[in-house]
């Protein structure tokens, strides 16, 4: 007869001390990947609020601090495939909206569209695939390749391609001028 091992009791995970223990380096992941210090502290407490309302207090910390790191990357790309860093307005700029001759210059942004359907007219298929996917429905890896029945690391070149494709295009092939 083998003794068995004795079965350790784990202690519910204090929030509080979760928090302060590894808000720094989740704040410091989060700013690392948007840039902007208030959004940064936006989504760092986003984090917190949805990591604390859906943990589970029986496991690891190391298993938590790991599920707050993948919850911070999950709000970081909703944060960016939501467009919110898209275009930030400084009060200067908001205040030359204000003028009408600051408005957008429909004409230059209807050609700078023409111009980037020209560019994906010209790339083969799977090229400007690819780049549908990603770019324009922001398609994730993996749910890109599935489209495309391929695999995540295939489309990962296809995308690098496509890209270094389009700006030799840019640079050479387009009739519209800069």
């Amino acid at each position: 007869m083998g003794r068995e091992a004795p079965v350790q009791e784990q202690r519910p995970i204090d929030g509080d001390a979760l928090y302060r223990a590894h808000v720094r380096p989740i704040y410091g992941f989060v700013y690392s990947k948007v840039g902007n210090r208030e959004a940064a502290e936006d989504l760092t407490s986003e984090v917190f609020v949805r990591a604390l309302a859906h943990m589970d207090p029986t496991r690891e910390e190391r298993s938590i601090v790991a599920w707050l790191y993948r919850v911070a990357r999950n709000l970081v790309n909703d944060y960016w495939r939501a467009g919110y860093a898209a275009h930030v307005i400084d009060i200067d700029e908001m205040r030359n909206l204000r003028d009408p001759s600051a408005l957008p210059d429909v004409k230059r942004q209807n050609d700078a569209a023409r111009r980037a359907h020209h560019l994906l007219d010209q790339l083969p298929v799977k090229y400007r695939e690819v780049l549908q996917y990603r770019l324009i429905e922001s398609l994730s890896v993996a749910e890109t390749a599935e489209k495309m029945a391929t695999t995540p690391a295939n489309i990962k070149v296809l995308q690098h391609r496509a890209l270094k494709r389009a700006a030799e295009l840019r640079e050479s092939d387009y009739p519209y001028g800069q």
